[in-house]
């Protein structure tokens, strides 16, 4: 069987190099276990023969490239969307191929087959999916047989590798012959290695930044260069971190249970405790968390004012504020005096286009890509 897939790949040579190289840069091994034909992650293409046996070379040429195309797009190798199951993610992958790559006869989940519009990222169908999913007991893996539509990829390999991404980034940086992937779909992919921002890694850069300011002198420790002649310095952990949901009448009720998403992130990046405001055109909630909300109560739903939370964060001393909103609200006038950093979350890439050059001006600046 592996010199089935090895004939295969020897013609990718000549038609399809960018897809024979993607490959390449994964061992081929078999795993008579796995209750699927084919599955990639973890810098590896996993085959079971009995599976394949069945296939004719045509679907099993169709097979490989699927899992090539899925590596290209480096759905094994980024961190899944929050709230999706893995069934939701390898879902979304697969509408994600197949609503990018001509198959021909393959059998490959398309938007249509689910009623979703085309066009989408991989994240927007993931979370698509993850809604038409039964309500699990915590983990997001609702028991995808209950619903008729939705079938079973595997994803059991995939997981989060910033090197294999780095890695796929340089195998398409160096592609000139796209083969069957030229035109607009070559384009997306290209696009792919240029630098998102992404609020997971700028949220966790967020608390290492604030922690650098929380220094002390004191004399109950020494200095590294001249022992106890001078102050040494310690640093305290009890940062205060402020996170303001925006709940104006433009945010959807699925933004809102993405947004609070964050709000609950932050104790994995470290923080012991947060609080929180909801705003509008004025500050309506505030609550001080040390643990994940399970429960949700939103109150406002008005128009939208950024000056209120920002004031919030100068006039009660907070070192962070992490600002959740779709950005449309005029820019707000930042105090001469105010020393807590700031983030902004943008709902999507829209909102993050629209209104990015005014919020650089304050703070970091990242996306969510709900919509």
């Amino acid at each position: 069987m592996k010199e089935r897939i090895m004939a295969i790949l020897e013609r990718w040579f000549i038609s399809d190099p960018a897809l024979f190289q993607t490959l390449c840069t994964h061992s081929i091994e078999e795993n008579t276990s796995m209750p699927c034909p084919l599955r990639s992650g973890r810098r590896k293409v996993e085959y079971n023969p009995e599976w394949i046996a069945e296939m004719s070379d045509t679907a099993l040429d169709q097979a490989l490239r699927t899992e090539a195309v899925r590596i290209l797009l480096k759905h094994p190798y980024q961190r899944k969307p929050d709230a999706c199951s893995q069934q939701a993610v390898a879902v979304g992958s697969n509408l994600t191929i197949g609503d990018n790559y001509a198959f021909g006869n393959y059998n490959i989940d398309r938007p249509a087959d689910y009623d979703l519009k085309t066009g989408q990222p991989y994240e927007w169908y993931a979370r698509r999916i993850q809604e038409m999913l039964p309500p699990s007991d915590g983990d997001g893996d609702g028991d995808a047989a209950d619903d008729p539509r939705v079938q079973r990829p595997r994803s059991e390999l995939w997981e989060e590798d910033d090197l294999t991404v780095a890695m796929i980034d340089g195998v398409i940086e160096s592609t000139r012959d796209w083969g069957s992937l030229a035109g607009a779909f070559a384009e997306k992919l290209k696009a792919s290695t240029r630098a998102r921002i992404n609020w997971r890694n700028v949220l966790s850069g967020f608390r290492a930044s604030i922690l650098s300011t929380q220094r002390k002198l004191t004399r109950m420790r020494p200095n590294r260069r001249t022992g106890f002649e001078n102050m040494g310095s310690i640093r305290r952990f009890d940062t205060k971190l402020l996170v303001a949901v925006d709940v104006s009448g433009s945010i959807s009720s699925n933004d809102l249970s993405y947004f609070y998403g964050v709000v609950n992130s932050a104790f994995r990046y470290g923080f012991t405790a947060v609080d929180v405001i909801q705003f509008d055109c004025g500050v309506r909630v505030v609550q001080s968390l040390r643990k994940v909300m399970k429960d949700v109560a939103v109150i406002g739903r008005g128009g939208t004012s950024f000056q209120e939370p920002i004031d919030f964060a100068n006039e009660n001393g907070y070192d962070g504020l992490v600002m959740l909103t779709d950005g449309y609200a005029p820019e707000p006038v930042i105090p001469d005096n105010m020393r807590t950093k700031i983030v902004w979350v943008c709902r999507d890439k829209r909102s993050y286009n629209d209104a990015h050059s005014w919020m650089e001006k304050s703070g970091r600046v990242c996306i969510m890509e709900l919509n």
